[in-house]
């Protein structure tokens, strides 16, 4: 048996619209969905004419290291150059390439940072080593003898190498720096794709690997799997990315915008294309911040925001929304919304008693939308046609900003939400069912966009506590109704508020702009540095921080809630009669702290002690300033210049006053050479990890350090295989 529910937002005090589920159920007219799928804005095309007459550019290909470095490849230069220098013009006579390469193509960097060079013009991919600045190796691509050539058209980063596509016959191989190439399967073309060759891929996160066929004859162009499945036809298409959103980004050629797609449970959700002026038609690729680039001439540039052509005006027709009650007096209606200047947001009700609705309107969904309504017999009935025809502009009315926030109490808006919420009264005669009409007015280059709306179920009651005889009459009531409204929607938003001013006490949900008032009830000043998440978890703790005033747990404590990361302290005179071990030269810092001469200093390997004997009765301390009254704060990670004075701060503010604290930094690991370990070092028992190897040198044969294994005896021990422990 199917388990079905009913659409969100149909029960409670409020009736609530915000998920994209909810908005495809409603009728659209000249409607579509937010790139997320929440909200809803006008309608939009993609600009057909291009805005740059400049001839091409050859297909190129465009990679970014982890240092912000770009790289370009100049297919009819011979070379790969470093951007933002001035990309040179081929020579006048055209003879000679100035570079070694021939034809280099496409580009990737993968974890390792190894550039990777696809160069179809000698059959092979080149692996250099960004950290060295040297050549690895050429790697000639597989079944290239024989009179078969396999040349590699593009590469896309796939875990820690990437994936090479070739082209005769297409296929896939891996290569990993200095292994491979490993054959990764076949291509199937797309069904009815005859003619087609594939010329790029990328690998995205959910759809998997993707590979774009186009052909040389014309615009035709699809991007689909290896399989030649999900297949998405893009007529005119060059290059494709994935952006850090899992957005594919499609460039259509020079001068035009970039088309986008998002992956949605499989099918392909068309979204707003993105503006790319100057684009050349080379390469596409991703920046540091995971948004998609583009070659210019000369350089590279980041998209400029939408591309898309609104529709100048639009109509959502909300689904039956239930109050639960006959003759039920709505109350007000909150938007969600943004509306840049120029465009407008207008509100209509219908509401009705009747249950049975007759000569509803079909459904209608947005543009760009390829989903079907799951369990679409389940979606409360459409407006009926009769009703929404005596809808028109004379019926509809504005929206009313709310300067004070949402009528939520104490909810917390993000800074850099550009949604504010207006309010309108639901203008309609008593009934059980209500539908909402909203218009949108906008122009070519902007549109209201609507993100949530939350309806109540029952207006306010005022009218009914006046004399009878004033709303004796139907229209004098509902003029009553609306006169009152604005008086009532204040008294119970301050009503609201004082039942939950609870939330003022509570760090944790209490408003930013209360945390400081909070904390002075506690006699404490914040510091403004700190995270705000580290700020509310110090309120919440400070009486159980009162009570270890002054000692090393609570200073270890409000450091950790400081850095989110945990800080150990540790007290020099602890460290008495512990000579400890140098392995190397001598150090040039201060002698550790021992007894006296009860210990012996710390030699180079080859002569060396660890520790020494613990101190007698009658021995005298020596080195007294370097042991008593001394600690130092050891620090699992690297901190700047701003976090290291909010550390100097707190241990100042906190500590005993007569100690002194030396602050020690782990930093990001030990380092052999280029390779860093830190987080992939072990220190106890094997766990099954295969040994890293740096060329042919094992990092640790078999060496445990810490808890002992089982078969660590002390007569097998051996100089190349030691174990400790």
């Amino acid at each position: 048996m199917t388990m079905t529910t009913l659409p969100a937002g149909l029960t409670g005090s409020l009736s609530r619209l915000s998920e994209p589920d909810q908005w495809l159920r409603c009728h659209h007219n000249g409607t579509s969905l937010l790139d997320d799928g929440h909200g809803f804005e006008l309608a939009w095309t993609v600009p057909s004419e291009a805005n740059d007459d400049n001839p091409p550019a050859a297909p190129a290909g465009l990679a970014i290291d982890r240092w912000g470095r770009a790289y370009r490849s100049e297919p009819a230069l011979g070379k790969v150059v470093v951007l933002p220098h001035a990309v040179l013009e081929p020579p006048a006579d055209g003879t000679a390439h100035p570079g070694a390469l021939e034809r280099p193509r496409g580009l990737a960097i993968d974890q390792a940072q190894r550039l990777y060079v696809a160069e179809p013009g000698r059959a092979r991919v080149l692996v250099v080593d960004l950290w060295s600045q040297r050549l690895l190796r050429a790697v000639p691509t597989p079944g290239s003898s024989g009179g078969v050539v396999r040349r590699p058209v593009d590469v896309a980063t796939a875990d820690f190498g990437v994936l090479a596509l070739l082209d005769g016959p297409p296929s896939l191989v891996a290569i990993r720096g200095r292994r491979g190439p490993i054959p990764a399967g076949i291509l199937t073309p797309p069904p009815g794709a005859g003619g087609l060759r594939p010329s790029r891929l990328v690998c995205h996160p959910t759809a998997g690997v993707l590979v774009l066929w186009t052909s040389p004859e014309g615009p035709e162009a699809v991007i689909c799997t290896p399989e030649g499945r999900r297949p998405l036809s893009v007529p005119g298409a060059t290059d494709l990315e994935v952006n850090d959103r899992q957005i594919l980004v499609v460039a259509v050629g020079p001068g035009r915008p970039l088309l986008a797609w998002r992956d949605d449970s499989g099918s392909w959700i068309g979204i707003e294309p993105q503006a790319a002026p100057g684009y050349d038609g080379a390469a596409l690729g991703v920046d540091l911040d995971g948004g998609v680039v583009y070659t210019i001439a000369g350089g590279m540039a980041r998209m400029a925001g939408s591309a898309a052509v609104y529709q100048s005006s639009g109509r959502l027709l909300t689904y039956r929304l239930d109050s639960g009650r006959y003759r039920a007096q709505w109350g007000r209606v909150f938007i969600d919304a943004c509306i840049p200047p120029g465009t407008a947001l207008r509100l209509a009700a219908v509401t009705t008693d009747v249950d049975e609705v007759i000569d509803s309107l079909p459904p209608r969904a947005p543009d760009h939308e390829s989903r079907s309504v799951p369990y679409a017999e389940l979606t409360p009935p459409l407006p009926p046609a009769e009703l929404i025809r005596d809808v028109s502009d004379e019926t509809t009315q504005p929206l009313y900003h709310r300067t004070a926030g949402r009528e939520r109490p104490w909810e917390q808006i993000p800074s850099d939400d550009g949604y504010e919420t207006y309010e309108a009264p639901v203008n309609a005669p008593p009934g059980r069912y209500l539908w909402l009409v909203i218009d949108l007015d906008g122009s070519a280059k902007a549109s209201p966009r609507v993100r949530e709306v939350r309806v109540e179920k029952s207006g306010h009651r005022l009218a009914t506590q006046l004399p009878r005889g004033w709303s004796r009459d139907e229209s004098d009531a509902a003029f009553l109704q609306r006169f009152l409204a604005p008086s009532e929607g204040m008294l119970r938003d301050l009503d609201a508020r004082a039942e939950q001013r609870s939330y003022l006490l509570d760090p944790l949900t209490a408003p930013v702009e209360a945390l400081d008032w909070l904390a002075g009830f506690l006699g404490m000043v914040l510091d403004r540095r700190w995270p705000l998440s580290s700020r509310r978890e110090l309120v919440a703790q400070v009486y159980d921080l009162y009570r270890l005033r002054g000692t090393r747990a609570a200073l270890e404590q409000i450091l950790t809630l400081y850095l989110r990361r945990d800080v150990a302290i540790v007290e020099n005179w602890r460290l008495r009669g512990l000579g400890g071990s140098v392995l190397g030269p001598p150090t040039t810092g201060p002698r550790p702290p021992f007894i006296a001469s009860a210990g012996r200093a710390v030699e180079p390997l080859g002569s060396f002690s660890v520790g020494g004997p613990l101190p007698g009765a009658n021995d005298v301390l020596g080195d007294d300033d370097a042991i008593a009254h001394r600690f130092t704060v050891i620090l699992p990670t690297p901190v700047d210049r701003d976090e290291r004075a909010v550390l100097t701060s707190i241990i100042e503010a906190q500590k005993p006053a007569h100690t002194r604290a030396d602050v020690c930094e782990f930093g990001a690991g030990m380092r052999i050479g280029r390779f860093r370990t830190g987080l992939t070092s072990f220190v106890a028992v094997d766990s099954g990890w295969v040994p890293e190897i740096a060329g042919q040198v094992f990092l640790g044969a078999n060496g445990i350090v810490g808890v002992p294994d089982r078969a660590a005896q002390i007569e097998n021990t051996a100089i190349g295989r030691v174990r400790i422990g």
